[in-house]
């Protein structure tokens, strides 16, 4: 796998889903459209949207393990540290062949080094406000299911 193409995909996913504006409304909107996408997917979730130290919507659903919630905060660390999903944090880590601990001196007890956190930012604000967070799923499709419900929900042109 080319892990740095896989970063740059990141990238052009983080540029192209913006938010115009975020609110608790907006993140009560994008909770409930991932609590349906998993429903639908078969598939158990917990989500945390935050912004700005705030978490604006948690949601773990029946039968889902307390180590959910723990990766949880662990995603949205690197991705706050990071300006960048924990995803592209995944990808940027395989391809210079290093751990979070090597290369940011992260503790990994506290950061994590797979996808599912993905980067609230507003459009024109160079500065990541805050993550939409997903653990429940593999965590590349942890990434995903955020990324497909942004793009078809259309939530970023709202």
């Amino acid at each position: 796998m080319d892990y740095k193409a896989k970063a740059k995909e990141m990238e052009a996913q983080e540029k192209e889903l913006q938010f115009k504006y975020f609110d608790s409304e907006l993140a009560l909107k994008i909770g409930m459209a991932l609590i349906e996408e998993a429903k639908n997917r078969n598939n158990k979730i917990c989500i945390d949207i935050a912004i700005a130290g705030r978490r604006l919507f948690h949601y773990s659903s029946d039968g889902n393990a307390a180590s959910n919630d723990v990766m949880i905060e662990r995603k949205k660390n690197t991705a706050m540290y990071t300006g960048h999903s924990s995803l592209w944090a995944h990808y940027m880590l395989k391809d210079m062949g290093m751990s979070i601990d090597e290369k940011w001196h992260l503790d990994p007890s506290e950061y994590a080094e797979v996808g599912g956190a993905f980067p609230i930012r507003l459009r024109n604000c160079p500065t990541v406000i805050g993550t939409i967070t997903v653990s429940g799923f593999a965590h590349e499709t942890d990434h995903g299911i955020t990324v497909d419900t942004l793009r078809a929900k259309n939530f970023c042109e709202e």
